[in-house]
């Protein structure tokens, strides 16, 4: 979830001497410490993007050398607000206000959610591609905390992305920083978001805790899952079956049958199986759907009935 230490050190070193760089050139008052240094500075470079290349040159004349990489991460960077769900051990979880993009983004020296809260806030930060990663950039203005139900609708969407594939884990995958060919690529655009349909549903996040106390009192002593931390995704709302993943989320998923058993090392135990990827999740939701909307009568059939009754 962090950079190396190495890879922090010279990303820091050179965005805080652009940072006064962009101070000096911008004749702007003495920064009261660092932070107000980049929250500045990076306000500066978002509104008029020249004025990096005018502080590379102040920083050369100076005979102050900046990291080529750590410069162009700087060009590419995405300073806008938005809403941080959760840390993760591969990255701290960042939707846009809009929900349209996610990112699995990794911290300078510390997790996000270690400076300004554990999940659900809404921040104002910049995500920019180093290192071969999506890197928040460490300096965080916080706007609000979501409620409950604002934070449940995030986690659905956040799934659906993850779900579709839209979840960007590293740089290659974000449109803004592709190279112009894949701009275009019909194939990025129209990628389908996972669709939760009936009779599954998402579990909100103020009775997670109590659908955690449910499991733990249902399963087995010896059932396999109880050696991880689990977060309940989905339940279907006519029967004990549950799509649930660890806490941690490393992209494990599993499909709980309270209503079945099998056997497991001479042992009876809840059925439970791993989901393949994303697409097997997607068609699981699909067929129940189509059972469930199969299960109800035709209009013709209910008309038909209609005309014997009279």
């Amino acid at each position: 979830m962090l950079l190396s230490p190495e890879d922090a050190k010279r990303f820091m070193a050179t965005y805080e001497q652009v940072a006064l760089a962009v101070h000096a050139i911008a004749a702007l008052d003495p920064p009261d410490n660092p932070t107000a240094s980049l929250v500045h500075a990076r306000e500066r470079l978002q509104e008029t993007p020249e004025l990096l290349d005018e502080a590379e040159t102040f920083l050369r004349r100076q005979g102050t050398w900046t990291d080529p990489e750590v410069l162009d991460a700087l060009r590419q960077m995405k300073l806008e607000e938005y809403v941080h769900l959760k840390d993760l051990k591969r990255g701290a979880i960042f939707l846009s206000a809009d929900g349209s993009e996610g990112y699995s983004a990794i911290g300078l020296t510390q997790p996000p959610g270690a400076i300004f809260g554990a999940r659900g806030h809404v921040v104002h930060t910049a995500l920019c591609p180093f290192a071969e990663k999506i890197v928040c950039d460490g300096v965080f203005i916080a706007r609000a905390q979501l409620g409950p139900g604002l934070w449940s609708a995030f986690h659905k969407r956040y799934l659906s992305l993850k779900a579709a594939g839209q979840l960007h884990h590293d740089p290659s995958t974000v449109p803004e920083w592709q190279q112009p060919a894949f701009d275009s690529d019909p194939a990025v655009a129209s990628r389908e978001v996972l669709e939760i349909l009936d009779p599954w549903q998402m579990v909100p996040l103020e009775v997670v805790d109590s659908a955690l106390a449910f499991l733990d009192a249902y399963l087995q002593p010896h059932h396999p899952l109880r050696q991880y931390r689990l977060f309940p995704m989905l339940k279907r709302e006519d029967a004990q079956i549950w799509v649930i993943t660890k806490d941690d989320d490393d992209g494990i998923t599993w499909l709980l049958d309270l209503t079945k058993k099998r056997r497991f090392k001479g042992r009876t135990i809840y059925h439970y199986r791993q989901l393949a990827d994303d697409e097997e999740l997607k068609a699981l939701i699909q067929e129940d759907h189509q059972t469930w909307l199969d299960s109800f009568p035709d209009d013709e059939e209910d008309e038909e009935d209609e005309e014997d009754d009279l």
